[in-house]
C-alpha cells in the first residue's frame, strides 16, 4: 500500500521543550473527532513523531479490537507444545479494512500489544498476544502476566491501569497489555529495559479528564530518518499532547497508525517502519470506529 506523503513541523530542540508547540485547532482534521500532528525532532536526535487525538466524546465511538481465530484454543501448528492459536496475525491496515467490510465504520487503528511466538523466521500465522487481551467483550488471551492494561470498560470509560481483577473481566469491552505503564496521574515510571533503549515506539495516552485518546507512534532503526525514542521521552511527549496517564505497547517494526481516508476509501499508515513501505502482520490491534 502506498503511504501519503508526510508534512512534518520541525522542532531543533528535545521533547522535553516543546511545551505549546502542539496547537490542536491547527492540527489535521483527518477523521471525525481524529487529529493528527506530525513532527520531527533534530534533538537530542533525529527523531519522527506522529501523534494522534481523538475526542473519545465524538458520537457514535466504539472501541473494537482483534478478535479470536476461529481455530481458537487449538495447538499453534509452529508451536504445539507452547501454544495456543488465539488470533491471526494481521496488519493494521488490514484490520481497518475488515472492520469495514463487516460494517464498523472503522475510522482509526494501532497495533496494540506485544505477542507470542517471535523466532526467525518470523513468519507465523497465529499469535498469542501477552497478558490480559479482551475483544468485544470476549477474552482473546489470560496468561495472567498483566503489567500495564489499556482498557476500555462497557460503559464507554478509558482507562490505563497496572491489572483487571479477574472479578472485573465482565465489566471490560476492550482490553490490551503493554509493556509497562509510563504515566499514572502525571506521575512518571521508569519501566523495564525496553523503556530504556532507542527503539521505534507505539503507545497509548489519557487525557486526566478522559476525553481524549492520544495514540504516539515514533520512528526508528533508520538513519537519515529516525532513530527512536526512549520511554522517558514518549513521557515527555505525552505530556506536552495533553496526556496525564500514558502506556508503552508493542513497538519495534510492530508500530503501525492508520486511519481511514474517506476520499481515498482506504487506510493510510502514518508512520514508516522501513523505506520499502513494508508494515508487519501484528498480533494485536485495536480500532475505534462510528455507530
Amino acid at each position: 500500500m502506498k503511504r501519503i506523503c508526510s508534512v512534518f513541523i520541525l522542532m531543533a530542540c528535545s521533547a522535553a521543550l516543546f511545551a505549546g508547540a502542539i496547537d490542536w485547532e491547527k492540527a489535521d482534521l483527518v477523521q471525525k473527532g481524529v487529529r493528527l500532528v506530525k513532527l520531527e525532532l533534530t534533538s537530542p536526535r533525529l527523531m519522527k513523531v506522529y501523534i494522534m487525538r481523538v475526542d473519545l466524546s465524538t458520537p457514535g465511538l466504539e472501541f473494537t479490537a482483534t478478535g479470536r481465530d476461529p481455530d481458537w484454543g487449538k495447538p499453534m501448528p509452529d508451536y504445539p507444545q507452547a501454544y495456543r492459536i488465539r488470533a491471526k496475525r494481521l496488519r493494521t491496515s488490514d484490520f481497518m479494512i475488515d472492520a469495514r467490510k463487516s460494517g464498523k465504520k472503522m475510522i482509526a487503528a494501532a497495533n496494540a500489544a506485544p505477542w507470542s511466538p517471535w523466532v526467525a523466521p518470523y513468519d507465523h500465522k497465529y499469535s498469542d498476544p501477552a497478558g490480559l487481551c479482551i475483544s468485544d467483550g470476549i477474552v482473546l488471551s489470560d496468561n495472567g502476566r498483566q503489567s500495564a492494561e489499556f482498557v476500555v470498560y462497557k460503559d464507554g470509560k478509558c482507562d490505563i491501569v497496572k491489572s483487571i481483577p479477574a472479578a472485573d473481566y465482565g465489566k471490560v469491552h476492550v482490553a490490551a497489555a503493554g509493556f509497562a505503564i509510563l504515566m499514572l496521574d502525571g506521575k512518571r515510571f521508569e519501566g523495564g529495559g525496553y523503556e530504556k533503549s532507542l527503539q521505534p515506539r507505539m503507545a497509548f495516552g489519557l487525557s486526566a479528564d478522559r476525553r481524549y485518546l492520544y495514540l504516539i507512534a515514533v520512528d526508528g532503526r533508520q538513519e537519515g530518518w529516525s532513530l527512536g525514542a526512549t520511554g522517558d521521552e514518549l513521557s515527555d511527549l505525552f505530556t506536552d499532547a495533553g496526556a496525564a496517564d500514558a502506556i508503552n505497547m508493542d513497538g519495534g517494526g510492530s508500530a503501525t497508525l492508520c486511519f481511514w481516508n474517506e476520499k481515498a476509501s482506504k487506510p493510510v499508515v502514518v508512520n514508516r517502519h522501513c523505506d520499502n513501505g513494508y508494515t508487519r502482520p501484528v498480533g494485536s490491534n485495536i480500532g475505534v470506529w462510528l455507530k
